[in-house]
């Protein structure tokens, strides 16, 4: 081994690894990613007492690594129709609450069905068991906070808009 070797060794960097012929074509995968993990509540407070929504929720560093995860490492692959018919509820919730003057109360109880629909999703194989992390964790999230309409609206509805957004690139269409 060389001074130069052994110095990168000692520094961390490992050796590279010749890729394998054979047949993959040569081409090496991909590291396999595990899914992010994400802040327990979506809100922050500033110095000032003002809340926002914690930008790991949104940001791309985070989400478009999860949708990779979803679209290709998770089994089954989430596809593009099983994120819409989860994301589509949602809106529709959204929809009575701002445009038919619902209260939170009133509509609760279909917001915390998503956790059956994703259990009865995965039982059946459409959906990935991360998949259904993601929906349980958020339901959880929402429903454990002293303002669950506002944790709705303002942080569980931009975070999924976030997912299907990065999603487009990486889940498979449905046919």
């Amino acid at each position: 081994m060389t001074s130069m070797e052994d110095a990168m060794k000692k520094a961390g960097f490992q050796p590279e690894q010749r890729e394998r012929r054979g047949r993959g074509g040569g081409r090496n995968k991909p590291p396999r990613e595990d899914p992010p993990k994400f802040p327990d509540s979506y809100f922050e407070t500033d110095n000032q007492g003002r809340s926002y929504l914690q930008p790991a929720f949104v940001s791309k560093r985070n989400v478009d690594i999860l949708a990779r995860y979803l679209g290709r490492n998770a089994k089954p692959n989430l596809t593009t129709g099983q994120l819409r018919r989860f994301f589509n509820h949602c809106r529709e919730i959204e929809r009575r609450l701002k445009v038919d003057g619902e209260s939170w109360h009133q509509v609760s109880a279909g917001f915390e069905a998503l956790c059956y629909h994703a259990q009865n999703a995965k039982s059946a194989g459409k959906i990935p068991q991360e998949f259904q992390n993601f929906i349980d964790d958020n339901v959880k999230r929402v429903i454990s906070t002293k303002e669950p309409e506002r944790a709705f609206l303002d942080g569980f509805l931009p975070h999924f808009e976030a997912l299907v957004g990065f999603g487009a690139a990486h889940l498979r269409k449905d046919s």
